[in-house]
């Protein structure tokens, strides 16, 4: 008579630390207990380990030593396993989930609760208002009871020219922001980008990062004119300090140097406004003496001339000075006694700053 003999199937399991770098195991098992696991998994001191299973359903649930673990039905079967002398359960779009560890990253509880990049991440509150976990967040699980959370699909905002656009993705090309505020990319644009970080002229095909914080708008100059005639190149009668020209330029600013009569000007074109004035962009302007950077740059001039939009008056603005036959409004602004002009560390962009303070505090 012969023997028949069965041959076990060999099941294969994921099993990863709290890092959630996953690695494969063989089992000879379909219910294996959770200590065949660590031992297939080639730990030691077997006693302190945890074993979590993550179910199908998207729960995740505790096993014991001596618990059988059914891998038949479940693709792919995975488990973390860790040291931890407690577990931490919360709730994450109805999904059950433990953690081994008193703290969790965004990151880590977006893998295990498999939300998605383009949804947010919220914490319910009980009065106050439920708290988004933003990218690089780490949640504390000891600070409440059972934790509730819930993810969203975010939609991103983007000021394309005054076109207010949505999107679902948290990054665009340029070309299509521009398509979806219903602009010809193939018109011919200089494009600029205004964030948090400055402005800086990019192409069609650069990606914007929504997620960054202050992204605000895309700004659009025809290259050309009307009657098809470029647009003249910008005066360069004077040259800045190389730090100035680099800074501008890594900007994407539009600006120019000019001589008009015996002084020297520095005009930034199309300079964005905070919101709060009469109009959203100026050309900006600031006297360069001769001897800049050993003489001082003090005030600025806008054109036009700039009013509050709740009415206020704007203090020290009532002197008018012609620039290449156009009216500039002079901003009578100038350095505190506890901050002097100082040639070795200060230039035009350090002004600048000044200048975007003194914008910034008429209407904050």
């Amino acid at each position: 008579m012969t023997k028949t003999i069965d041959m076990k199937d060999e099941y294969i399991l994921q099993i990863a630390g709290t890092d959630l770098n996953y690695r494969s195991v063989v089992v000879a098992d379909h219910t294996p207990t959770a200590l065949q696991i660590l031992k297939a998994g080639g730990f030691k001191d077997l006693d302190q380990k945890t074993v979590i299973q993550i179910l199908p359903t998207g729960d995740m649930e505790e096993r014991r030593p001596a618990e059988n673990c059914d891998l038949a039905s479940r693709k792919p079967n995975r488990f973390i396993i860790a040291d931890a002398d407690c577990l931490f359960r919360f709730i994450l779009d109805d999904s059950h989930l433990v953690w081994p560890e008193d703290s969790i990253s965004e990151e880590k509880l977006r893998a295990i609760g498999n939300v998605n990049d383009k949804a947010d991440i919220f914490i319910r509150r009980e009065v106050e208002v439920d708290e988004v976990l933003n990218k690089g967040d780490t949640l504390d699980l000891t600070a409440l009871g059972t934790e509730v959370l819930y993810s969203k699909s975010s939609r991103w905002k983007l000021n394309v020219q005054g076109v207010k656009i949505e999107s679902v993705d948290p990054e665009i090309s340029v070309s299509d922001a521009l398509r979806q505020a219903e602009f010809d990319p193939d018109q011919g644009w200089i494009i600029i980008l205004k964030s948090a970080s400055g402005k800086r002229q990019v192409d069609l095909d650069f990606i914007i990062d929504l997620r960054e914080p202050g992204i605000e708008k895309l700004r659009l100059t025809p290259k050309e004119i009307n009657n098809g005639e470029v647009i003249a190149e910008y005066r360069r009668d004077f040259k800045l300090l190389p730090i100035d020209e680099k800074h501008l330029n890594e900007m994407g600013a539009d600006w120019e140097t000019i001589i008009d009569g015996a002084r020297r000007w520095f005009v930034y074109h199309a300079y964005i406004l905070p919101s709060g004035y009469n109009v959203e962009q100026i050309d900006l302007a600031v006297e360069v003496p001769t001897n800049y950077p050993g003489g001082q740059l003090d005030m600025f001039f806008c054109y036009p001339a700039l009013t509050l939009s709740a009415g206020n008056i704007i203090a020290q603005t009532q002197t008018i000075e012609s620039i290449k036959g156009q009216s500039f409004q002079r901003w009578s602004r100038h350095r505190g006694h506890s901050s002097p002009w100082n040639p070795q560390k200060d230039n035009l962009i350090t002004h600048l700053g000044l200048v975007e303070e003194s914008l910034v505090r008429e209407v904050g």
